[in-house]
C-alpha cells in the first residue's frame, strides 16, 4: 500500500473514531405521583392546533386550551412547547380529536407549558380511577414523601419518608399495581407508606 493510501486510510479512521455520537432520548420509569410532584404545573388540556416551529428557539409549539388546573400558581398557559428534535426528547402529539382532554404535567418556561417525550402526557380517559383521583387531589398531599424505585433485588428503603416502588419487578406491563392504584402518603406517625386510591374519581370539570 502506498503512502497516499495509508494517509487516506488513517484520515478516515481518525474521522470515524472522533465523530461524536448522536444521543437518543431515554426516559427512566417514574410513578405518576413523582410526575405530579416534580412538575411546575399539572392540567387537563385540549390540543387545538398542529405544531408550529419556532426557528429561533428550535422548539415546536402547540396551541392548547386548559380545562382544569390541578397544580401551579402561574397564569393559565395558552401554548405548550417541546424540543423540535426527537433526539432531544421532543414530544409529538399524534391525536386528531380536538375534543379529547389530556393530563399534562410539565415545567413552566417563559410563560408556556414545556414538556418532553419523558413528561406525563396522556388522555385523561386512559388513566385509572385511582390515578384520576391522585392527580385531582391526593398526589399533592404526598409530595413530602419519595417514591423509591426498586429495579433489581435486593432493595432497601433508604429512609422513613420513602415508599419502595417494585412495579418493574412484579409486572411485565407498562404500568403495575402501584402506579395504577396506589399513592405514597404521609401517616400520623410521620412515616410514608402506600395507600390504595381505588375509588371512583371525579371528572375534571371546570
Amino acid at each position: 500500500m502506498g503512502m497516499s493510501s495509508l494517509f487516506l486510510a488513517f484520515t478516515f479512521l481518525l474521522l470515524a473514531t472522533t465523530r461524536l455520537p448522536v444521543k437518543a432520548c431515554s426516559c427512566g420509569p417514574r410513578h405518576p405521583q413523582e410526575d405530579f410532584c416534580r412538575s411546575d404545573m399539572v392540567v387537563t388540556a385540549k390540543f387545538l392546533s398542529v405544531p408550529q416551529l419556532n426557528h429561533t428557539l428550535s422548539r415546536l409549539q402547540y396551541r392548547i386550551k386548559v380545562v382544569k388546573k390541578f397544580k401551579g400558581i402561574a397564569p393559565i398557559p395558552k401554548f405548550l412547547t417541546t424540543p423540535a428534535q426527537e433526539s432531544l426528547c421532543g414530544y409529538r402529539h399524534k391525536a386528531l380529536l380536538k375534543s379529547q382532554e389530556y393530563l399534562v404535567a410539565g415545567r413552566l418556561l417563559e410563560g408556556q407549558l414545556y414538556v418532553t417525550s419523558c413528561s406525563f402526557v396522556r388522555p385523561w380517559s386512559s388513566l385509572s380511577p385511582a390515578q384520576q383521583l391522585g392527580f385531582n387531589q391526593t398526589y399533592a398531599t404526598g409530595c413530602s414523601c419519595q417514591v423509591q424505585p426498586c429495579l433489581s433485588v435486593p432493595c432497601n428503603v433508604e429512609n422513613d419518608t420513602n415508599c419502595l416502588w417494585t412495579d418493574s419487578l412484579m409486572s411485565t406491563l407498562a404500568e403495575g399495581s402501584q402506579s395504577l392504584h396506589l399513592a405514597c402518603l404521609p401517616q400520623k406517625s410521620g412515616l410514608c407508606s402506600w395507600r390504595s386510591l381505588n375509588t371512583e374519581a371525579p371528572q375534571p370539570t371546570t
